[in-house]
C-alpha cells in the first residue's frame, strides 16, 4: 500500500487573508495553511498569491503545470486553496489539462479568516480527507465547500455570500463528507477527458451576454477583436435575430462562436425552436452548441482548445452527444 503524502498549493484568495487597513487580503501561505491540518505527511507551496478575480487561463496553466509536476513526484494526493470568485473556472480549466492520477481537490472559504464563523478550516480539513481518497481520483479534479464534493463540470458558485454558496444544479454533489469522511453518492460518472492537446493559452475569447432585444453591436465588436466568442444566451440557447446574424457573419468570417445558456442550470436544445435567433437558426449558421457547459467554462474549453490548434467543433462535439465535455 502506498504511503500517503499530501500536497497543499496554495493560490490565495479568501481562504488565505488577514486584515489590513483596506480590507482583507491574501497574506497567509500554503505552508500555514497546511501546517494547521496536523497531517504528518505533507509538504506545501505557493504557486501564486492572488485574489481569484485575478486568476485566468494563463494562472490556470501555470497551477496546472504545478499539480502535474507534484503527481509526478509522488504525491498521492493534491488540494488547491483558491478564491471562490473563480474557483469553478480553474477547476475545469484544470479538469482539461491535469493528468490527474490522484485526487486533485480545490477549496476555499466564504469567510475571512478573521470574521466570526470563518469556513476556511473546516473547508480545508473537509479537502484533505477527499484528497486522501483514492477513489476521488476516478472524478477527476473536484470542489469541496461546505461539507460537499462538485464535480468540475458541473459545479457553480450561486450565492456571493452564503458559506453555502456553491451548488451543481444539473446533478447536485456527487458527495459528502461525513465525520471527516468522504461519502460518495453519485458515480462516479463520465469525468471531463483532458483535451487531446495542451499548451499554454494564446488565443482570446470572450464571453459575450445576450440580453433581450439586443442588437448584436457586443457580437460584432467582440468577433472583431478576438479568435472565438462565447455566447451566454437566454434561456436554452436563445438569441434576438440581431445577434444571431451577427454571430452567422462572424463564423462566415472565420471566427468560432459557440452559444451556451445564461441560466444556472443551462443546458441548450438542438431542434426545438425555430425563427431567427432559435438554436435552430444558430446551429443552421455554423454556431457551435455547447450542451450544458456555462459560458465561462464554455471560454475556457474554446480557449484552450484553440490555444492547442484543435478543431472547435470537436472540441464541443461530445457535448453534443451528452458526455461530460
Amino acid at each position: 500500500m502506498t504511503e500517503q503524502l499530501l500536497t497543499v498549493l496554495g493560490t490565495g484568495g479568501t481562504i488565505s487573508t488577514r486584515p489590513s487597513a483596506a480590507g482583507a487580503v491574501p497574506r497567509v501561505t500554503a505552508d500555514e495553511l497546511a501546517s494547521s491540518l496536523g497531517v504528518e505527511r505533507i509538504r506545501s507551496r505557493d504557486v501564486f498569491t492572488r485574489s481569484s478575480r485575478e486568476i485566468g487561463p494563463g494562472e490556470a496553466w501555470i497551477l496546472a503545470t504545478a499539480i502535474q509536476e507534484e503527481i509526478d513526484s509522488g504525491v498521492t494526493g493534491v488540494i488547491v486553496t483558491h478564491g471562490t470568485d473563480t474557483i469553478e473556472e480553474t477547476a475545469y480549466a484544470l479538469a482539461l489539462l491535469v493528468e490527474a492520477r490522484v485526487p486533485v481537490v480545490l477549496t476555499g472559504a466564504m469567510r475571512a479568516p478573521h470574521l466570526p464563523g470563518a469556513d476556511g478550516p473546516a473547508n480545508l480539513r473537509a479537502a484533505a480527507s477527499v484528497a486522501a481518497c483514492p477513489e476521488v481520483t476516478r472524478y477527476g479534479p473536484v470542489v469541496v465547500m461546505h461539507d460537499e464534493i462538485h464535480l468540475a463540470a458541473l459545479v457553480t458558485k450561486t450565492h456571493g455570500v452564503s458559506v453555502a454558496a456553491f451548488t451543481s444544479p444539473a446533478a447536485g454533489p456527487v458527495g459528502r463528507i461525513v465525520e471527516n469522511e468522504p461519502l460518495l453518492l453519485l458515480g462516479p460518472p463520465n469525468r471531463t477527458p483532458l483535451l487531446a492537446r495542451r499548451a499554454a493559452p494564446t488565443q482570446r475569447v470572450e464571453v459575450v451576454h445576450v440580453s433581450g432585444g439586443d442588437d448584436g453591436l457586443a457580437v460584432e465588436s467582440a468577433a472583431q477583436r478576438c479568435d472565438g466568442v462565447v455566447l451566454a444566451a437566454t434561456g436554452a440557447g436563445h438569441v434576438s435575430g440581431a445577434v444571431a446574424a451577427a454571430a452567422g457573419r462572424a463564423v462566415a468570417a472565420g471566427v468560432p462562436v459557440v452559444f451556451t445558456s445564461r441560466c444556472a442550470d443551462g443546458l441548450t436544445l438542438a431542434d426545438t425552436y425555430g425563427g431567427p435567433g432559435s438554436e435552430t437558426d444558430l446551429l443552421r449558421a455554423g454556431v457551435i452548441r455547447s450542451r450544458f457547459l456555462g459560458p465561462a467554462k464554455a471560454r475556457l474549453r474554446l480557449l484552450f482548445g484553440l490555444s492547442a490548434g484543435l478543431d472547435p467543433h470537436e472540441l464541443f462535439g461530445s457535448a453534443e452527444k451528452g458526455t461530460s465535455k
